[in-house]
Formats: structure tokens, C-alpha cells, sequence
């Protein structure tokens, strides 16, 4: 049996259903003798580009030790089902067990209140984030001016041929 990584995209609108796939492929691979080493549902994400035009997905991740004939079954169910719109099943060397770092990524964020797609973030948050954003590019295009404004006190060297 070899070690794989399983990382998949749920619709937004179906987000919900995120765990019970999950839970079915959990099932699947402990029904055929194999090992789940970790299964997170990481939940909604904001995507760095459109996917069948949606800018936010649910994301699911499993380490698991299955054999070959487990996978083309979970790969067979990803192409038939719609709710998975983006898919990707990695061979691993060994068993990763620990939290996955989109998932502490996302645990942090949450702690910090930056996640703005976010019911539960404040309004007030959303604006110090923003008002902060609107300051820093305040900041910056000033440094880009003055950069322009600023006279050179050299005097333009000449060549042999000048002199």
C-alpha cells in the first residue's frame, strides 16, 4: 500500500457536504483495508482565480495508505460528482499526520480576524483592514513622488572627446 495525498474543491453553494465526502471516502478506504492518517475540512477559501466561475471553494484534505485499486475508485467518484469542482491526488514517501499548514493558516486567520469573507468578522475589523490598505497606498505612491521630484546636483560628465 502506498501513502497519498487527497486535497478536492466543493462548490461554495454546497459547502456543507464538504465533511460527508469526507466521511464516504474515510469509509471507503477503512472498508478496503486501508489507513486514514488525517482528514480535514479545511472549510471556505477564497480562490486565486476562477474555478467554472466561482472565486471561493470548501477544501477537503486526506492522508491516507490505500491501495492502487481505492484511488481509481475516489478519482472515478470526483469526476461524477458535481459538487467537486477541482481535484488533485499526490504519492507520498510517508504518512503525514499533523495539522496541515492550510489548515493553521486558516486557524490563524480566524484568531486574528482577518478572515473577511468571514460572517463572523466585525465590521469594524473589515475597516481598520481597509482604512489601513487605503494608508499604505497613500504611503507608497507619496515615496514614488518624491523619488520623481527630487533635482540631480550632478553635473553631466564629459567625454575626451568634450574636453
Amino acid at each position: 500500500m502506498r501513502h497519498y495525498e487527497i486535497v478536492f474543491l466543493v462548490h461554495p453553494d454546497q459547502s456543507d457536504q464538504t465533511q460527508s465526502i469526507l466521511s464516504k471516502f474515510s469509509s471507503t478506504i477503512s472498508n478496503s483495508g486501508g489507513v486514514v492518517h488525517r482528514s480535514e475540512n479545511i472549510g471556505n477559501k477564497r480562490l486565486s482565480y476562477p474555478i467554472q466561475d466561482q472565486f471561493k471553494a470548501s477544501f477537503g484534505l486526506m492522508n491516507v495508505e490505500c491501495n492502487a485499486e481505492v484511488i481509481e475508485e475516489i478519482k472515478k467518484s470526483f469526476k461524477f460528482n458535481d459538487l467537486i469542482i477541482r481535484d488533485l491526488i499526490l504519492v507520498t514517501k510517508k504518512a503525514h499526520t499533523q495539522i496541515s499548514a492550510l489548515s493553521s493558516q486558516t486557524d490563524e486567520e480566524e484568531e486574528l480576524g482577518l478572515n473577511l469573507d468571514s460572517e463572523r468578522a466585525s465590521p469594524q475589523k473589515k475597516e481598520d483592514l481597509n482604512q489601513s490598505a487605503i494608508e499604505e497606498k497613500k504611503l507608497t505612491t507619496s515615496i514614488i513622488e518624491d523619488s520623481k521630484e527630487k533635482p540631480t546636483n550632478r553635473a553631466p560628465e564629459l567625454s575626451k572627446k568634450d574636453k
